[in-house]
Protein backbone atom coordinates (compact mmCIF):
# COMPACT_ATOMS: atom_id res chain seq x y z
CA UNK A 1 0.00 0.00 0.00
CA UNK A 2 1.35 3.28 -1.10
CA UNK A 3 1.23 6.36 1.45
CA UNK A 4 -0.70 9.42 0.56
CA UNK A 5 2.41 11.84 0.13
CA UNK A 6 5.44 11.41 -1.87
CA UNK A 7 9.07 13.56 -1.96
CA UNK A 8 9.37 15.24 -5.42
CA UNK A 9 12.12 17.38 -6.77
CA UNK A 10 10.49 20.21 -8.68
CA UNK A 11 11.62 22.54 -10.97
CA UNK A 12 10.07 25.77 -10.10
CA UNK A 13 12.00 28.01 -12.63
CA UNK A 14 15.30 27.66 -14.51
CA UNK A 15 18.70 28.40 -12.59
CA UNK A 16 22.03 27.85 -13.73
CA UNK A 17 25.19 26.04 -11.76
CA UNK A 18 26.22 26.08 -8.46
CA UNK A 19 23.18 27.42 -6.57
CA UNK A 20 20.10 25.69 -8.93
CA UNK A 21 18.05 27.53 -6.50
CA UNK A 22 15.24 27.04 -8.84
CA UNK A 23 15.29 23.30 -7.73
CA UNK A 24 12.69 22.69 -4.90
CA UNK A 25 12.33 19.42 -2.50
CA UNK A 26 8.64 19.42 -2.15
CA UNK A 27 5.61 16.93 -0.85
CA UNK A 28 3.11 15.85 -3.45
CA UNK A 29 0.14 13.50 -3.79
CA UNK A 30 0.55 10.10 -5.18
CA UNK A 31 -1.85 9.53 -8.00
CA UNK A 32 -4.14 6.31 -8.69
CA UNK A 33 -3.32 4.43 -12.26
CA UNK A 34 -6.03 4.56 -15.10
CA UNK A 35 -6.71 1.75 -17.32
CA UNK A 36 -4.15 0.43 -19.07
CA UNK A 37 -1.74 2.55 -16.36
CA UNK A 38 0.37 1.30 -13.88
CA UNK A 39 1.42 2.98 -10.25
CA UNK A 40 5.41 2.54 -9.88
CA UNK A 41 8.14 3.52 -7.15
CA UNK A 42 10.70 4.99 -8.51
CA UNK A 43 13.63 4.31 -5.90
CA UNK A 44 17.11 4.60 -8.02
CA UNK A 45 17.80 7.50 -10.67
CA UNK A 46 21.16 8.45 -12.18
CA UNK A 47 22.27 11.82 -12.57
CA UNK A 48 22.83 12.00 -16.41
CA UNK A 49 24.39 15.70 -18.15
CA UNK A 50 20.90 15.84 -19.88
CA UNK A 51 19.20 16.32 -16.34
CA UNK A 52 21.16 18.97 -15.14
CA UNK A 53 20.77 21.10 -18.62
CA UNK A 54 16.94 20.38 -18.10
CA UNK A 55 16.87 22.31 -14.85
CA UNK A 56 19.02 24.60 -16.08
CA UNK A 57 16.47 25.32 -19.33
CA UNK A 58 19.84 24.30 -21.88
CA UNK A 59 17.85 21.19 -22.96
CA UNK A 60 16.34 21.86 -26.71
CA UNK A 61 13.61 18.85 -26.49
CA UNK A 62 12.43 20.21 -23.14
CA UNK A 63 10.49 20.03 -20.85
CA UNK A 64 10.49 24.02 -21.38
CA UNK A 65 7.76 24.47 -18.95
CA UNK A 66 7.50 25.21 -15.39
CA UNK A 67 6.86 23.83 -12.72
CA UNK A 68 7.90 20.38 -13.58
CA UNK A 69 9.05 17.15 -11.63
CA UNK A 70 12.65 16.69 -12.66
CA UNK A 71 14.84 13.30 -13.89
CA UNK A 72 14.70 11.28 -16.95
CA UNK A 73 15.31 7.91 -16.10
CA UNK A 74 15.75 5.18 -13.23
CA UNK A 75 14.18 1.98 -11.72
CA UNK A 76 10.88 1.28 -9.92
CA UNK A 77 9.05 -1.11 -8.69
CA UNK A 78 5.54 -1.97 -9.50
CA UNK A 79 2.61 -0.64 -6.73
CA UNK A 80 -0.42 -0.62 -8.44
CA UNK A 81 -2.08 -1.83 -11.64
CA UNK A 82 -4.70 -0.29 -13.50
CA UNK A 83 -7.70 -1.69 -15.32
CA UNK A 84 -7.08 -4.60 -18.24
CA UNK A 85 -2.96 -4.45 -17.36
CA UNK A 86 -1.69 -7.96 -17.91
CA UNK A 87 1.63 -7.84 -19.00
CA UNK A 88 3.17 -6.75 -15.36
CA UNK A 89 2.47 -7.65 -11.88
CA UNK A 90 2.69 -6.00 -8.71
CA UNK A 91 6.48 -6.42 -7.31
CA UNK A 92 8.14 -6.97 -10.26
CA UNK A 93 11.06 -4.49 -11.16
CA UNK A 94 10.65 -2.24 -14.21
CA UNK A 95 12.02 0.90 -16.12
CA UNK A 96 10.41 3.32 -18.76
CA UNK A 97 11.63 2.44 -22.17
CA UNK A 98 11.75 5.87 -22.06
CA UNK A 99 9.72 7.25 -19.48
CA UNK A 100 6.86 9.35 -20.70
CA UNK A 101 8.30 12.89 -21.73
CA UNK A 102 12.17 11.83 -20.28
CA UNK A 103 11.57 13.78 -17.05
CA UNK A 104 9.67 12.99 -14.00
CA UNK A 105 11.46 10.46 -12.57
CA UNK A 106 12.49 12.75 -9.59
CA UNK A 107 9.98 11.53 -7.56
CA UNK A 108 8.86 8.56 -5.22
CA UNK A 109 5.94 7.34 -7.41
CA UNK A 110 4.93 8.01 -10.57
CA UNK A 111 1.62 6.40 -13.15
CA UNK A 112 2.99 5.28 -16.44
CA UNK A 113 1.41 3.46 -19.62
CA UNK A 114 1.91 0.11 -19.07
CA UNK A 115 3.28 -0.38 -22.60
CA UNK A 116 5.93 2.17 -21.97
CA UNK A 117 7.36 -0.24 -18.88
CA UNK A 118 9.90 -2.74 -19.25
CA UNK A 119 10.16 -5.45 -16.61
CA UNK A 120 14.33 -6.32 -15.92
CA UNK A 121 15.18 -9.85 -15.01
CA UNK A 122 17.59 -10.37 -11.91
CA UNK A 123 20.62 -10.89 -13.94
CA UNK A 124 20.76 -6.33 -13.50
CA UNK A 125 21.34 -4.65 -10.35
CA UNK A 126 19.86 -2.11 -9.41
CA UNK A 127 22.18 0.39 -10.54
CA UNK A 128 22.93 -0.92 -13.78
CA UNK A 129 18.89 -1.53 -14.82
CA UNK A 130 18.41 2.35 -13.26
CA UNK A 131 21.05 3.57 -16.52
CA UNK A 132 19.12 1.00 -19.17
CA UNK A 133 18.27 3.89 -21.22
CA UNK A 134 20.10 7.22 -21.79
CA UNK A 135 23.57 6.08 -21.96
CA UNK A 136 23.80 2.41 -23.25
CA UNK A 137 20.96 3.77 -25.97
CA UNK A 138 23.15 6.23 -26.70
CA UNK A 139 26.62 4.21 -26.78
CA UNK A 140 24.42 1.96 -28.95
CA UNK A 141 23.32 4.86 -31.10
CA UNK A 142 26.31 6.38 -31.77
CA UNK A 143 28.64 3.70 -32.79
CA UNK A 144 25.96 2.49 -35.31
CA UNK A 145 25.80 6.32 -36.83
CA UNK A 146 29.16 6.60 -37.16
CA UNK A 147 30.28 3.04 -37.66
CA UNK A 148 33.21 2.55 -40.24
CA UNK A 149 33.81 0.38 -42.71
CA UNK A 150 35.87 -2.85 -41.78
CA UNK A 151 39.72 -1.32 -41.47
CA UNK A 152 39.33 2.44 -40.78
CA UNK A 153 39.14 3.81 -37.57
CA UNK A 154 36.50 6.02 -35.66
CA UNK A 155 37.51 9.10 -33.28
CA UNK A 156 35.50 9.55 -29.49
CA UNK A 157 36.81 12.58 -27.53
CA UNK A 158 35.78 12.39 -24.00
CA UNK A 159 36.54 8.86 -24.19
CA UNK A 160 37.23 8.59 -20.12
CA UNK A 161 33.64 9.47 -19.05
CA UNK A 162 30.97 6.52 -18.21
CA UNK A 163 29.86 7.16 -21.27
CA UNK A 164 32.84 6.62 -23.20
CA UNK A 165 34.06 3.78 -21.54
CA UNK A 166 30.66 2.37 -23.01
CA UNK A 167 31.40 2.97 -26.26
CA UNK A 168 34.73 1.72 -26.50
CA UNK A 169 33.53 -1.87 -24.91
CA UNK A 170 30.92 -1.84 -27.30
CA UNK A 171 33.04 -0.73 -30.25
CA UNK A 172 35.20 -3.20 -29.09
CA UNK A 173 33.02 -6.31 -28.97
CA UNK A 174 31.86 -5.48 -32.78
CA UNK A 175 34.90 -5.23 -34.06
CA UNK A 176 35.43 -1.92 -34.86
CA UNK A 177 38.64 0.73 -34.39
CA UNK A 178 38.19 3.03 -31.88
CA UNK A 179 40.48 5.81 -31.41
CA UNK A 180 39.43 7.34 -27.74
CA UNK A 181 40.87 10.70 -27.11
CA UNK A 182 41.36 11.80 -23.30
CA UNK A 183 42.89 15.12 -21.66
CA UNK A 184 45.12 13.15 -19.35
CA UNK A 185 48.15 10.68 -20.23
CA UNK A 186 46.82 8.62 -17.11
CA UNK A 187 43.60 7.50 -18.25
CA UNK A 188 45.37 5.42 -21.61
CA UNK A 189 46.12 2.33 -19.97
CA UNK A 190 42.55 1.54 -18.79
CA UNK A 191 40.80 2.59 -22.50
CA UNK A 192 43.69 0.01 -24.02
CA UNK A 193 42.01 -2.54 -21.53
CA UNK A 194 39.14 -1.66 -23.17
CA UNK A 195 39.48 -2.41 -26.51
CA UNK A 196 40.29 0.53 -27.68
CA UNK A 197 42.95 0.54 -30.87
CA UNK A 198 44.65 3.82 -29.62
CA UNK A 199 44.58 6.61 -27.09
CA UNK A 200 45.30 9.85 -27.61
CA UNK A 201 46.12 11.91 -24.76
CA UNK A 202 45.83 15.68 -25.75
CA UNK A 203 48.14 16.73 -22.68
CA UNK A 204 51.10 15.59 -24.34
CA UNK A 205 50.20 14.36 -27.99
CA UNK A 206 49.06 16.51 -31.32
CA UNK A 207 45.39 15.06 -31.91
CA UNK A 208 45.66 15.36 -35.99
CA UNK A 209 49.72 13.86 -36.21
CA UNK A 210 48.32 11.16 -34.15
CA UNK A 211 45.45 10.07 -35.93
CA UNK A 212 47.36 10.85 -39.27
CA UNK A 213 50.13 7.87 -37.79
CA UNK A 214 47.72 5.53 -36.68
CA UNK A 215 45.24 5.57 -39.95
CA UNK A 216 48.69 5.90 -42.03
CA UNK A 217 47.72 9.58 -43.21
CA UNK A 218 44.45 8.10 -44.50
CA UNK A 219 42.41 9.89 -41.42
CA UNK A 220 39.19 8.34 -39.47
CA UNK A 221 36.11 7.60 -41.02
CA UNK A 222 33.82 9.47 -38.57
CA UNK A 223 33.91 10.95 -35.15
CA UNK A 224 31.88 11.42 -32.56
CA UNK A 225 32.31 14.51 -30.01
CA UNK A 226 31.24 15.12 -27.02
CA UNK A 227 33.32 18.61 -25.97
CA UNK A 228 32.22 21.24 -28.74
CA UNK A 229 34.66 24.10 -28.85
CA UNK A 230 38.28 23.70 -30.37
CA UNK A 231 38.23 20.48 -29.84
CA UNK A 232 35.38 20.01 -32.64
CA UNK A 233 37.84 21.84 -34.87
CA UNK A 234 40.85 19.21 -34.34
CA UNK A 235 38.56 16.08 -34.60
CA UNK A 236 37.39 17.39 -37.67
CA UNK A 237 41.10 17.95 -39.48
CA UNK A 238 42.08 14.42 -38.39
CA UNK A 239 39.21 12.95 -40.39
CA UNK A 240 39.35 11.66 -44.40
CA UNK A 241 38.01 13.87 -47.10
CA UNK A 242 33.98 13.54 -46.62
CA UNK A 243 34.09 12.50 -43.11
CA UNK A 244 31.97 13.32 -40.42
CA UNK A 245 31.58 14.99 -36.83
CA UNK A 246 28.85 14.27 -35.12
CA UNK A 247 28.45 16.64 -31.90
CA UNK A 248 26.62 14.56 -28.92
CA UNK A 249 27.73 17.08 -26.14
CA UNK A 250 29.18 20.33 -25.23
CA UNK A 251 31.47 19.77 -22.33
CA UNK A 252 33.71 22.48 -23.03
CA UNK A 253 30.71 25.15 -22.77
CA UNK A 254 32.27 26.38 -26.14
CA UNK A 255 30.42 27.33 -29.21
CA UNK A 256 32.12 24.08 -32.54
CA UNK A 257 34.93 25.76 -34.22
CA UNK A 258 35.85 24.41 -37.63
CA UNK A 259 38.45 24.59 -39.82
CA UNK A 260 37.00 26.87 -42.70
CA UNK A 261 39.32 25.46 -45.43
CA UNK A 262 39.85 22.37 -44.70
CA UNK A 263 35.77 21.75 -43.92
CA UNK A 264 35.29 23.92 -47.54
CA UNK A 265 38.10 21.52 -49.96
CA UNK A 266 37.87 18.43 -48.00
CA UNK A 267 34.25 18.73 -48.09
CA UNK A 268 33.85 17.80 -43.90
CA UNK A 269 30.45 17.89 -42.02
CA UNK A 270 29.91 18.74 -38.46
CA UNK A 271 26.42 17.37 -37.64
CA UNK A 272 24.43 17.44 -34.32
CA UNK A 273 23.68 13.99 -32.83
CA UNK A 274 20.36 13.51 -30.60
CA UNK A 275 19.01 10.36 -29.00
CA UNK A 276 15.38 11.08 -29.57
CA UNK A 277 16.10 11.68 -33.05
CA UNK A 278 18.17 8.62 -33.92
CA UNK A 279 15.50 6.62 -31.65
CA UNK A 280 12.53 8.51 -33.70
CA UNK A 281 14.11 6.97 -36.68
CA UNK A 282 14.44 3.37 -35.93
CA UNK A 283 12.35 0.97 -37.54
CA UNK A 284 12.11 -1.69 -35.21
CA UNK A 285 12.95 0.30 -31.63
CA UNK A 286 11.66 -2.60 -29.58
CA UNK A 287 13.95 -4.78 -31.60
CA UNK A 288 17.35 -2.03 -30.42
CA UNK A 289 15.82 -1.74 -26.57
CA UNK A 290 16.44 -5.85 -26.74
CA UNK A 291 19.61 -5.33 -28.58
CA UNK A 292 21.39 -3.08 -25.59
CA UNK A 293 19.48 -5.32 -22.24
CA UNK A 294 21.47 -8.11 -23.98
CA UNK A 295 24.64 -6.13 -23.84
CA UNK A 296 23.67 -4.98 -20.15
CA UNK A 297 23.11 -8.57 -19.62
CA UNK A 298 26.03 -10.18 -21.36
CA UNK A 299 28.29 -7.26 -19.69
CA UNK A 300 29.56 -6.22 -23.31
CA UNK A 301 28.41 -2.29 -21.44
CA UNK A 302 29.76 -2.40 -17.93
CA UNK A 303 28.17 0.71 -16.22
CA UNK A 304 30.29 2.43 -13.80
CA UNK A 305 28.60 2.57 -10.42
CA UNK A 306 29.12 5.80 -8.53
CA UNK A 307 27.76 7.04 -4.87
CA UNK A 308 24.54 7.09 -4.11
CA UNK A 309 22.97 10.21 -2.54
CA UNK A 310 19.41 10.86 -0.73
CA UNK A 311 16.61 12.11 -3.15
CA UNK A 312 16.54 14.79 -0.86
CA UNK A 313 20.27 15.50 -1.13
CA UNK A 314 19.93 16.67 -4.81
CA UNK A 315 21.20 19.75 -4.82
CA UNK A 316 24.93 17.46 -3.01
CA UNK A 317 24.28 15.06 -5.78
CA UNK A 318 24.75 17.54 -8.58
CA UNK A 319 27.18 19.48 -7.49
CA UNK A 320 29.18 15.96 -7.11
CA UNK A 321 28.38 14.66 -10.12
CA UNK A 322 30.07 17.66 -11.99
CA UNK A 323 33.54 17.30 -10.17
CA UNK A 324 36.40 17.11 -12.74
CA UNK A 325 37.94 13.46 -12.65
CA UNK A 326 34.71 11.58 -10.83
CA UNK A 327 34.30 8.38 -11.66
CA UNK A 328 31.06 6.29 -11.73
CA UNK A 329 27.53 7.65 -12.24
CA UNK A 330 25.81 9.35 -9.25
CA UNK A 331 22.63 8.48 -8.07
CA UNK A 332 19.53 9.85 -6.05
CA UNK A 333 17.68 7.02 -3.81
CA UNK A 334 14.67 6.81 -1.98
Amino acid sequence: MAPNQQTQIQVTHFSKLPQLDGMEVIKGDIPSPGEGEVLCQIFLRPINPTDIHAVQGLRPIGPHHTPHIAGGEGVAKVVNLGKGVKSLKEGQRVVGVPWTGLYGTWQQYRVMPAESLMPVSDKLSDKVAAQLWVNPMTATGLVETSRPPEGQYMIQTAAGSTLGRMITSLAKHLGIKIIDVVRRSAQKEELEKLGAAAVIATDKEDLVERVKEITGGKGAYAAIDAVGGEMTMKVSMALRDGGTVYVYGALSGDPVQVDTLDTLYKYKKVEGWLLGTWLGGLKDLKATIQEVYGYLEDKVIVPELGDSFPLEKVHEAILETEMTGRKGKVFLEG
